[in-house]
C-alpha cells in the first residue's frame, strides 16, 4: 500500500489491512482536522515563492560556505571554531536542494557529500558505539579540541542519520554505500541504559581526550513523546541490524501527555513548549502523509495520534500564546512570534510556554528566533508567510534591515534572534536553526526531503515495524514540485 503525495509515490506504507474479524481500534486522540486539511491545500503566490527563494538560498549558503578544511564539516555556529554533527545533517540534507535550486552542480553536491562521510568515517576518536559525538573537530571530523562538550550524543547522532539518508537517496552510488555504513555501525541497543528501558541521551568518556578509555552513559534519557525522541526511535525501530534495533513498543511508550489552551484544540505537548520541540522531526519525517498511530497494537496504553494535526495545533496555539503576551514584550505581535531554542543576548537559552508537561513558563524576554515561525510553514503557511515577511520589513533607527543580512553583503539571511525591548539582533548563525527552516520551506515548497528521507529502506522498514497507516493528500502540485517530479 503506498501514500498518495503530491511529490511522488515513492513512500512505502507497509500496514496491516484490517478485516471484518479485526478488533476496532481505539479512538483518536488527535485526529487530523478539516482545517489542517484546507492548510495542506495552500497555494504559494509568485511573491511568497520569491521571498521563500531569498529565505531558502540564504540558508543553503551558510551550509555551503562556513566549513572546515579538509572535511568540509560545517559549523556549529558561525562564530564558533567547531561542527555539530545535528547541523551536519542539515548540511548533507541541504545538498539535493542545492542541486535542484541550481546553486550547485550535482556533482559539487556529491563530491561534498562523500568528503563529509569519510572524514567522519575514517575516524575512531569521534564514536561510541557508533554513534558520534555532538562537537567534531569541524576541519578533520575527528576530537575537537577547542574545549567543547565531549559526549557521543544520541539525538544529535539521529539528526545526522536522518539527513546523510536524504543525500544517500539522491546521489546513490558513492554516497549511498557510506550512509549505509553508518547506519549498520549504529548500536542504538548499547544506549538502552536509562530506567524504563529508555534511551540515554549519550555517553562521556572520563578522560575528555580518550574516547577509547572507560566512560559513563549519561543518566538522562529520552522518554517524552516530543520531536526529538520520536525521531532517535524511529530510526531505531528501522535499524537494519537485528542486534542494534529497538523494538517498535519502545515508540510508543514515549510519554503522551495531552493538554490545551483557553479551551483550544488538545495536543500530546513536549516538556518545555519551544517550537522546536514540534517541527524537528516533521522536517524528515512525512507525519503528513501517515495517519493516527495506534499504541495498542503493541500492548501500550496511550492515545492515538495524528503527529501532523499535532503539531498545526501546537503551532497555532504557540502563536496564540504569543499574541496574548504581546502587552508585555514589544518583539510580539500576531505577525511576529515563535518562541524556540536560540542564541541571545543572554546566550543560548530555551524557553518554556505553557502548555507544556514541565508546566513551567519563561518568555525570556521576548526574544525571537525567526527560524522558528519559518520553520512552522509545513503546518501554518499562511502565518509562517505573514511572520517571514514581517521580519524581512522591520528596520532599525536608522533604516537599516534589523533582522535580514544580505547575503551578496556577507549574511545569512535571517539573523538567529532579535528583541526589540533590548534593542537587540544575533549577529550569529546556528546551524541547527538554519537547517530546520531550509528543510522545512522545501517540503511545504516540494515536498522533496520528506520524499528522499521516506523512500530509504530504513524509514521504510520503520514505517512497517511500526505499522503506521496512510492518509490520503489531495493537494494541487505547485509548478516546481511538477519541475521535480521530472527530475528526480
Amino acid at each position: 500500500m503506498r501514500c498518495q503525495l503530491y511529490v511522488s509515490q515513492a513512500v512505502a506504507c507497509a500496514v496491516a489491512v484490517c478485516g471484518a474479524g479485526c478488533t476496532a481500534k481505539p479512538p483518536v486522540a488527535v485526529q487530523r482536522s478539516q482545517e489542517t486539511r484546507v492548510a495542506l491545500q495552500y497555494r504559494f503566490t509568485a511573491a511568497d515563492q520569491a521571498l521563500l527563494e531569498d529565505v531558502e538560498h540564504a540558508c543553503f549558503l551558510y551550509f555551503w560556505n562556513e566549513v572546515g578544511m579538509p572535511a568540509e564539516l560545517v559549523q556549529d555556529r558561525k562564530n564558533a571554531p567547531v561542527a555539530s554533527v545535528a547541523a551536519v545533517g542539515f548540511q548533507l540534507a541541504s545538498l539535493p536542494i542545492g542541486v535542484e535550486h541550481r546553486w550547485i552542480s550535482r556533482s559539487e553536491g556529491a563530491q561534498r557529500a562523500q568528503t563529509i562521510l569519510q572524514s567522519l568515517l575514517e575516524r575512531d576518536d569521534n564514536k561510541k558505539f557508533g554513534v558520534y559525538l555532538h562537537y567534531p573537530d569541524m576541519n578533520t571530523g575527528g576530537l575537537s579540541k577547542q574545549g567543547f562538550e565531549v559526549l557521543a550524543s544520541t539525538v544529535d547522532h539521529a539528526l545526522l542519520t536522518a539527513g546523510a539518508m536524504v543525500a544517500g537517496e539522491y546521489f546513490g552510488d558513492g554516497v549511498a554505500p557510506l550512509v549505509g555504513r553508518l547506519i549498520a555501525e549504529t548500536n542504538w541497543k548499547a544506549y538502552v541504559v536509562a530506567p524504563g528501558g529508555f534511551v540515554s541521551m549519550g555517553w562521556a568518556p572520563d578522560d575528555p581526550g580518550d574516547l577509547a578509555g572507560a566512560g559513563r552513559f549519561v543518566e538522562l534519557r529520552w522518554d517524552w513523546a516530543s520531536d526529538e525522541e520520536r525521531l532517535i526511535y524511529f530510526l531505531a525501530v528501522g535499524s537494519p541490524e537485528p542486534n542494534y534495533a529497538l523494538p517498535p513498543e519502545t515508540y510508543y511508550r514515549l510519554k503522551r501527555v495531552v493538554k490545551s489552551h483557553a479551551g483550544g484544540p488538545a495536543y500530546v505537548v513536549s516538556w518545555p513548549g519551544a517550537l522546536f520541540t514540534y517541527f524537528f522531526s516533521h522536517c524528515y519525517i512525512d507525519y503528513r502523509a501517515l495517519g493516527p498511530d495506534d499504541p495498542a497494537q503493541f500492548g501500550v496504553d496511550a492515545p492515538r495520534v495524528d503527529w501532523f494535526e499535532n503539531s498545526r495545533r501546537a503551532v497555532l496555539t504557540h502563536r496564540q500564546r504569543c499574541i496574548e503576551q504581546a502587552g508585555r514584550f514589544k518583539t510580539l505581535a500576531p505577525d511576529r512570534w515563535g518562541l524556540s531554542a536560540c542564541s541571545s543576548r543572554e546566550g543560548y537559552i530555551v524557553p518554556d510556554i505553557r502548555p507544556n508537561a514541565s508546566d513551567n513558563e519563561d518568555w525570556c524576554a521576548g526574544t525571537v528566533p525567526p527560524y522558528a515561525a519559518g520553520s512552522a510553514i509545513m503546518f501554518a503557511p499562511q502565518e509562517s508567510l505573514t511572520a517571514m515577511r514581517a521580519y524581512r520589513a522591520l528596520k532599525d533607527g536608522e533604516g537599516r534591515a534589523l533582522v535580514w543580512r544580505d547575503p551578496q553583503a556577507g549574511g545569512y539571511g535571517f539573523v538567529d534572534s532579535f528583541n526589540l525591548d533590548q534593542g537587540f539582533a544575533c549577529e550569529d548563525y546556528v546551524g541547527i536553526d538554519q537547517g530546520p527552516m531550509l528543510l522545512a520551506i522545501e517540503n511545504a515548497r516540494t515536498g522533496l526531503i520528506w520524499k528522499l528521507f521516506m523512500q530509504h529502506e530504513l524509514a521504510r522498514r520503520a514505517v512497517e515495524r511500526l505499522r503506521l497507516s496512510c492518509e490520503t493528500i489531495v493537494r494541487p502540485p505547485s509548478a516546481r514540485a511538477a519541475t521535480l517530479r521530472a527530475l528526480v
